[in-house]
Order: structure tokens, then C-alpha cells, then sequence
């Protein structure tokens, strides 16, 4: 069975080549495109609101995530000015703690003043991106490479942080216990520069099992 032909058309044709030489390099990649398919493409628009939903997400889990972007999104609170011109009280009771709307409206400001170009990153390199991001307040490493990884389609954008991510790996690898962010670093080497595209596979195996299995 072809496999690379019932890809999602939607991930770029780099990300699709990652997989497919993903499926070349690594065994337990390829086990998991032929037992569950290619990833369902995922990719979100290169926008203030993608990034504001991806911190949203930091630290809390996707279900809890998911009810304060749905309350946000039901607002219209989703673009730089409708947040500059939100209270933090009323941001506050729509569950974003007092740390998550300073990030959000510290990026607001930088985007609205145009000290950050959203557009302009869609043709930088992954080290500009993320040293351009990574000064601003309440954004890291995980933030940075899933925006890359979602929003650019930056095909070896590694968030090795994510837990969801660990844990496929220590499934797939058969590790004893939960890789952590270095031994993550380690792991992610045979994939380069494909790392974007194997957190994705990683993803997708992770989803399928959990439920399947719970």
C-alpha cells in the first residue's frame, strides 16, 4: 500500500517528504505509518490568535486549554486590539491566569507596534524565529517550535518538552521511563532535519493509542 499517497494535502510538500524519509531512517516510525497512517494535517494560520491559543495551552491540559480559547473565540478575543482593550479582570474570569495575560498582552503590544512581524517569518530561518520570540516575556522553547511546527510547518522544529511527545517516545523506543528534555535532544538526533515532521508521527501515535487503549 502507498501510504505517502493517502497523506493529508494540506502539510507542505517539505513536511511530506519528512515523512516519508522519516519512514526510511527510523523502524519505529515506519511501524507506526504502516499500522496508523500519516498524520492528519494539523497546520493553523500564522496569526496573533495561533500563538495566543499555544499559550494558552502552556501547562494546562488540552481540555482546559480548549474551554478558555472556546470562551475567548466566542468574545472575539482573538486579535491584538480586542485583547489590548480587554480588562485584565474580564480576561481573568474567562480562566487565563494573571502570568498568561501578561504574556498574551506583552505579545499583543510587540505585534500592534510591529516590533514582531508575523508574515516576514514564513520566508526566516528557525534560528531567527526563535531568537526574534524567545526574548519576549512568557515565551520559551515549547511555545516557539509548536508555532514553527503549526503555524510555519517548520519541518525540524522540535518541541522534545511536550509531555504528550515523552511519552510516545518512551512507548515506541520501549524506554523504562519518560524521556526528559535532554535525553529528548539525544533521542531527536537521527532525525534531524525532520524533527518537526517526527514530533507529528509521534503525535499521531500517541492519539491513536490513547484512544484505543485510554
Amino acid at each position: 500500500m502507498n501510504y505517502y499517497n493517502k497523506m493529508k494535502k494540506n502539510w507542505s510538500e517539505k513536511m511530506q517528504d519528512g515523512f516519508k524519509k522519516l519512514k526510511k531512517i527510523d523502524p519505529c516510525l515506519k511501524i507506526i505509518i504502516e499500522r496508523y497512517g500519516y498524520p492528519k494535517d494539523r497546520s493553523v494560520s500564522n496569526s496573533f490568535g495561533t500563538l495566543l491559543k499555544i499559550i494558552v495551552g502552556q501547562q494546562i491540559s488540552r481540555s482546559a486549554a480548549q474551554s478558555i480559547v472556546e470562551k475567548l473565540t466566542k468574545k472575539n478575543l482573538i486579535s491584538t486590539k480586542a485583547i489590548l482593550n480587554e480588562s485584565d479582570l474580564n480576561l481573568k474570569n474567562l480562566g487565563l491566569s494573571s502570568k498568561k495575560i501578561e504574556y498574551i498582552k506583552n505579545l499583543a503590544i510587540n505585534i500592534d507596534q510591529n516590533q514582531i512581524n508575523l508574515s516576514h517569518f514564513e520566508n526566516t530561518s528557525d534560528e531567527i524565529i526563535y531568537n526574534k520570540l524567545i526574548n519576549l516575556k512568557g515565551i520559551g522553547e515549547w511555545t516557539i517550535n509548536n508555532y514553527m511546527l503549526f503555524a510555519l510547518q517548520k519541518v525540524d522544529a522540535w518541541p522534545g518538552g511536550d509531555l504528550a511527545l515523552q511519552e510516545a517516545v518512551r512507548k515506541i523506543k520501549n524506554l523504562k521511563s519518560r524521556p526528559n528534555t535532554d535525553e529528548m535532544k539525544i533521542i531527536s538526533e537521527n532525525w534531524k532535519p525532520y524533527r518537526g515532521a517526527a514530533a507529528l508521527i509521534l503525535w499521531h501515535f500517541y492519539g491513536e493509542i490513547k484512544n484505543n487503549y485510554g
